[in-house]
């Protein structure tokens, strides 16, 4: 496949920024033991649990800073299991947060701290990884002009293949609908959508729940690689029950094999849609990475739909491997949405123009907005991550877990990290526009070189 120049100069401007500063870390904090002792009897009238003494703040502290110094930071830190989770919706995490020791009066500034961090393990957010904006980007490196001169894609057929999640937790819904339903509607309008020459198939893992071992090995082709019939791939998908485990690395090796021996004259796209992590014991990492090496060079998508925080960094760490697009959408607007990006890919590669100056205008234009969007989105979490983070001590404040002697002190521990994650957030995305806003101007220049020395 052809690529873009520009986008290999970003990823590498972005693993610079990823890795800066990643061996001096000097908001890390050591794990801190305190004696247990017992407590001395509150005086009489005193009924304020928070001067208790507090017992243990030996907790396990995470590996990167609290306070990031760089984006890998950042990325790298632990996505909480309750991320963003308001504790009076969720039983499970208020067992949790009332097994934690006192935080009382009498708490240093480092126990506090400490304190602060291990709740910040538990709650979270996952941040977007600027790098895979840069790995959605290079599939569309048939806009750019070869070493030839020559302009649009080489191969002259299309192959769009998707991998369904259909285990067990598709049968959970999303505004009152499973998320089988939602996925099944969202894929149909999606290959209604492929241009007439491209062939689909459909490959659909986990639908079979007797037993984890028949449920692992439970891969299906429902729908062969073929043009597409609605009538026939209506039925097949229609025929999908959500019902087992996640056989996501087995169902990804089975691609693998069917595209092991394929034509590299045809380009092969990947569509992977999961709501979960790999449940069968398998390595997806090492799959999809197995599967984008293929002398097919297949153009792989992961969506992850309706996916815990918690779960995310798998699929994450998939598309990181394998240079494939990544999005986590949440309904079945944002799926087709997703979705839509693909379809227009594999239009933009049947529809191509001998003349690209209108795609590469209009290829640029739409990666600034999303690098604005994703811009944006950064920026929201910081703020939200800190004003959670309040409101999760309030809460604590409230059981009497936390005494409020300390809140302006960990008011300014919560902005500390919050100002380092923007900061760092906007040096990297200026950066991502820039170099977006300078390729624009030299691929149309090049462009204009080649057409010229055609004309002449």
């Amino acid at each position: 496949m052809k690529k873009i120049v520009w986008i290999t100069a970003a990823a590498c401007m972005l693993a610079a920024c990823s890795t800066e500063s990643s061996e001096t870390q000097t908001d890390e904090v050591q794990d801190i033991a305190v004696e247990n002792e017992e407590s001395e009897p509150l005086e009489e009238g005193t009924t304020d649990k928070s001067i208790q003494k507090t017992n243990d703040y030996s907790f396990n502290q995470p590996e990167v800073p609290y306070v990031p110094e760089s984006m890998e930071d950042v990325l790298t830190y632990p996505v909480g299991e309750f991320a963003l989770v308001d504790p009076s919706e969720s039983e499970e995490f208020q067992d949790v947060l009332a097994e934690l020791p006192i935080l009382g009066e009498e708490a240093t500034s480092e126990e506090i701290r400490t304190y602060i961090i291990h709740l910040s393990t538990l709650t979270s957010p996952a941040y977007p990884d600027p790098r895979l904006l840069a790995n959605r980007w290079e599939q569309l490196s048939f806009l750019a002009p070869n070493e030839e001169g020559e302009l649009g894609p080489e191969e002259k057929e299309l192959n769009v293949e998707i991998l369904l999640d259909a285990s067990g937790s598709m049968r959970d819904q999303v505004d009152g609908i499973d998320k089988m339903t939602l996925a099944r509607e969202a894929i149909q309008g999606f290959v209604e959508e492929l241009p007439d020459q491209a062939n689909v198939a459909l490959r659909v893992y986990g639908h079979v729940g007797e037993s984890p071992e028949k449920s692992c090995e439970g891969i299906d082709r429902v729908y062969d690689l073929q043009p597409y019939d609605e009538s026939s791939f209506t039925s097949a998908i229609d025929g999908v029950m959500a019902n087992g485990w996640t056989p996501l690395a087995k169902a990804i090796e089975v691609t693998s094999d069917d595209y092991r021996n394929g034509s590299e004259d045809a380009t092969n796209m990947v569509l992977v849609v999961s709501d979960g992590m790999d449940t069968c014991g398998g390595d997806p990492v090492q799959a999809v990475k197995d599967l984008s090496e293929l002398d097919v060079t297949p153009l792989i998508s992961i969506i992850g739909f309706d996916v815990p925080a918690n779960e995310q960094q798998q699929l994450r760490e998939m598309a990181q491997a394998s240079g494939s697009a990544f999005a986590t959408v949440n309904d079945q607007a944002q799926l087709r949405a997703e979705l839509d990006r693909s379809a227009e890919l594999a239009k933009a590669w049947m529809m191509f123009q001998t003349d690209a100056r209108v795609e590469i205008e209009a290829t640029r234009t739409e990666q600034a907005v999303e690098i604005m969007d994703e811009r944006v989105k950064w920026r929201l979490l910081t703020q939200d991550e800190r004003l959670y983070m309040v409101d999760l001590v309030k809460y604590l404040n409230d059981i009497d877990k936390v005494a409020p002697v300390h809140t302006i002190e960990i008011w300014d521990i919560l902005l500390e990290r919050q100002q380092a994650a923007y900061d760092i957030g906007e040096e990297v995305y200026d950066e991502l526009y820039n170099a977006n806003e300078e390729n624009r101007e030299q691929m149309r220049e090049k462009i204009d070189e080649l057409v010229n020395e055609k004309t002449e």
